[in-house]
């Protein structure tokens, strides 16, 4: 017996105006106009013979069963999305789409990647960041996300495979002129922040034995580069992850201090899609994230003393 699909032009509208919550928006994305919107909406309605929207004073928002329907709807359009470019591509290179956060890109996976390119000339890896923290703003079709925490998505599995240990971070230059010989010392420093952690201060600061108050003072930036941009020119002490800083830490151009105390977040985990879509490519390049991320696994051995910085 074959299934009864819906519109599927209407498909396409609808997975816009769920994730975008404005039937506006949906219909400038899609380049039609808002009454083309409303109507494709309205023929879906019709065809489940129940209302997908609530209509807000601003904006739309899908029902609880409009929701949980949006989801298998935009994973099956990114399926046939992938399967598509596949079929464009056969017997060309074969690409594998990958978004993260810039910091992650530019201070781990971008320096390790040429080596994977040489090992692997046919796969493309096509890199895309982006700055929000909401995964749910990721409209672009992907096979594998990196992110700072667990991720769930249908047709996908996440593992974790870097570990995200923090830990205070200043430069030699700003330690010669602000000396910084215990963790009370920090509170008289120039604190660093970055306003997507806004506690990784106060929960250091606790761990070390430090009383603190809810505020502390400092200067805060909205990004991970920026903050160690501002470490590296002795502008104070970020708190930074360590396997984003290890070329930093290992040349001498940032210094951590007190290795003995750290933060252990979740970890920076990989969302990939499984089964055969990009076959042997992307678990190729899975395979070689794992070796990576094992390879630059947290050692609390490892403490780059001044004698050893170059």
């Amino acid at each position: 017996m074959s299934l009864s699909l819906p519109p599927l032009k209407a498909l396409k509208v609808f997975e816009a105006a769920a994730r975008t919550r404005s039937l506006t928006i949906a219909a400038h994305e899609l380049h039609i106009t808002h009454s083309a919107v409303s109507q494709q909406i309205k023929l879906l309605e019709e065809h489940f013979g129940q209302p997908l929207f609530i209509r807000l004073p601003r904006g739309v928002e899908a029902t609880e069963a409009a929701q949980a329907f949006y989801t298998e709807v935009r994973a099956a359009l990114d399926r046939i999305a992938m399967a598509a470019e596949q079929l464009t591509l056969t017997g060309k290179n074969r690409i594998v789409r990958l978004i993260t956060a810039p910091s992650v890109a530019m201070r781990w996976l971008i320096p390790r990647l040429s080596q994977f390119q040489i090992d692997n000339p046919r796969i493309e890896v096509r890199v895309t960041t982006t700055v929000s923290e909401h995964f749910e703003d990721l409209k672009d079709p992907f096979d594998v996300v990196l992110w700072r925490s667990p991720l769930e998505r249908s047709g996908f599995e996440c593992v974790r495979f870097l570990d995200d240990v923090s830990a205070p971070l200043a430069s030699p230059h700003y330690l010669e002129l602000h000396p910084i010989n215990k963790p009370a010392d920090l509170l008289q420093a120039s604190l660093i922040h970055l306003s997507v952690r806004a506690d990784a201060w106060q929960q250091w600061l606790i761990k070390a034995g430090v009383p603190v108050k809810k505020k502390l003072p400092g200067t805060s930036y909205e990004h991970f580069f920026l903050s160690l941009q501002a470490a590296s020119t002795d502008l104070g002490v970020a708190m930074g992850s360590l396997a984003l800083v290890d070329d930093d830490l290992s040349h001498g151009r940032l210094r951590q201090l007190f290795p003995e105390v750290v933060l252990h977040g979740q970890g920076f985990h990989m969302l990939h899609r499984t089964g055969e879509t990009n076959g042997n490519a992307l678990k190729t390049f899975i395979t070689w994230l794992m070796q990576m991320g094992a390879a630059s696994a947290y050692d609390p051995g490892k403490i780059y003393s001044a004698d050893s910085m170059t």
